[in-house]
């Protein structure tokens, strides 16, 4: 079998992951918190010997990587008094999920029934002692400082701000996070440990994608004309394989 059908075919499966990644990126164009997927593609010479008669023969394979992108999205202002922002790029809150800790730049915070804060998912968000932030039952309405505190609305006696606040962490390397779902980071080995870390929040405002929607869709465009024009490339190379065999069993 020619060697260039194996190039082709491994393009095409790189065209396939630009594909998805970029159809990511278009439907989470308006999601609080989401990191932008980039794909990493690597061109790596192959050399076998032909044992037949001696020469080298050279195959190229794509070996593709997803990194996230932690740029920062735009900072709005939404008027939800327990809407908080991130206003450095290298920073995440901390939630705790049913597979432990993790990670997000995700800021929309919500009151559950309980009183425990979480996000629209139900993921609690972590204080400083790394437990659960939450207020008392009987309070129906609650605020943070600009460095993360917790304050309760006692009205008519005003907001009282508490011991409590809102965990932030930052790693030495972030680009090595390994992202779940579409806003929630694991820290990995390579990312290095969570440091606690002061952050300024931007208050009743969230940051958005930082997910370009006509980038992704320039992109989503063209990772389908690539595949398209590989897969012309690869039934090409079919074609050539089934004439020779044809000529040969003539030949025979």
């Amino acid at each position: 079998m020619a060697t260039g059908i194996w190039a082709a075919a491994s393009g095409a499966v790189a065209q396939t992951s630009a594909l998805d990644i970029s159809a990511n990126n278009v439907a989470n164009a308006r999601t609080a918190g989401f990191r932008a997927d980039v794909s990493v593609f690597r061109q790596t010479l192959v050399e076998a010997m032909d044992q037949s008669n001696g020469t080298q023969s050279q195959r190229y394979a794509v070996s593709r990587t997803v990194e996230p992108n932690f740029t920062m999205g735009e900072i709005v202002s939404t008027g939800n008094k327990l809407d908080v922002a991130l206003t450095d790029e290298r920073s995440f809150f901390a939630v705790q999920t049913p597979q432990g800790i993790r990670y997000t730049r995700a800021g929309a915070v919500r009151v559950a029934p309980d009183g425990t804060l979480t996000t629209p998912e139900g993921y609690a968000y972590l204080g400083e002692n790394k437990r659960p932030l939450a207020v008392p039952p009987a309070v129906k309405a609650a605020t943070f400082t600009s460095d993360g505190r917790l304050q309760i609305n006692t009205e008519p006696f005003g907001g009282i701000e508490t011991t409590s606040k809102l965990l932030t962490v930052s790693f030495e390397r972030p680009e090595a996070l390994v992202k779940e779902g579409n806003v929630l980071f694991r820290a990995s080995e390579g990312s290095g440990m969570p440091v606690a870390t002061d952050v300024q929040l931007a208050l009743e405002s969230l940051e958005l994608s930082n997910a370009n929607p006509v980038k992704a869709m320039t992109g989503l465009v063209s990772a389908s004309r690539q595949f398209e024009m590989v897969s012309r490339v690869i039934e090409a190379f079919s074609s050539i394989e089934k004439r020779t065999a044809t000529d040969v069993m003539k030949k025979t």
